[in-house]
């Protein structure tokens, strides 16, 4: 997620870190809004992202 008008992570630098990631899953989702205008629905969007991926994962037994 990119807020477009973010004033603590400047917009070449956002671009710059999406560009940095290798993987076959990636989507930018870039927002009109300042670092904390995040809209709900991404926010909701991300939770849903990473109980996807993440419960993939497999625990080792203790």
């Amino acid at each position: 997620m990119l807020q477009w008008d973010d004033e603590h992570i400047p917009r070449p630098s956002g671009l710059a870190l999406f560009d940095a990631f290798v993987s076959k899953e990636k989507t930018l989702h870039a927002n009109a809004g300042r670092h904390k205008e995040l809209p709900r629905f991404e926010a909701d969007s991300a939770v849903r992202f990473f109980a996807r991926h993440l419960g993939r994962a497999v625990t080792s037994p203790a």
